[in-house]
């Protein structure tokens, strides 16, 4: 019976060791593999932000900011005479958004230009949700994002008159950025800039 009894100890002792050592072989397992799949994750994040659909090497954008931040990206081309003028192809783009997401949607903007048409005013008014372009341009400040030479991104950071149109502050580029900025440093740039606009 003694015996009996110790074997049947040793298999139990035995058992519980098992099953010991194989939740900690099954954890160690899922944690690798969590671990793995963020490092993936963030060189997916990475390459897609140099992936060549993110490089853009045209177009022109003007990004306005109302007080909380939202933004109004708008697209221009230029028309018959050579004038910039607006497209349909706006992008609203409302807080909370990480640099990251801003600067892709200037890219894609941006990217836009390049089938882009021309707008005619009444319609371009009630994508805006304006009346006018004085009521819609007013308490906004705005950033002017352009591509002309293939090789770089510029920025310039503008100020608002009182009948609605935005100047530069310098006649030169503030920011010069390669074609193939990463989606959050575009975004951060802008942001940036947005300090010196009035």
């Amino acid at each position: 019976m003694d015996t009996t009894y110790a074997r049947y100890l040793l298999l139990v002792a035995l058992v519980a060791a098992g099953t010991v050592m194989l939740g900690a072989l099954l954890f160690a397992s899922v944690r690798g593999r969590r671990n793995r799949k963020r490092s993936v994750g963030n060189a997916e994040e990475n390459r897609e932000d140099k992936k060549p659909e993110s490089i853009v090497d045209i177009g022109n954008v003007s990004a306005f900011f109302d007080r909380q931040r939202n933004a109004v990206l708008i697209p221009y081309v230029p028309d018959l005479f050579g004038s910039g003028k607006a497209t349909a192809d706006i992008i609203w783009l409302d807080m909370p958004y990480s640099s990251s997401e801003l600067g892709q949607a200037v890219k894609s903007a941006m990217a836009s230009c390049v089938n882009g048409k021309p707008a005619a005013t009444a319609a371009l008014m009630k994508l805006l949700r304006a009346v006018s372009w004085k009521e819609f341009t007013k308490g906004r400040l705005s950033i002017s994002v352009y591509c002309k030479d293939r090789r770089n991104i510029m920025l310039n950071s503008t100020v608002r008159t009182s009948e609605g149109a935005y100047i530069y502050i310098t006649k030169d580029p503030e920011i010069c950025l390669p074609t193939d900025t990463g989606n959050a440093e575009l975004g951060g740039a802008i942001l940036e800039l947005l300090k010196k606009c009035r």
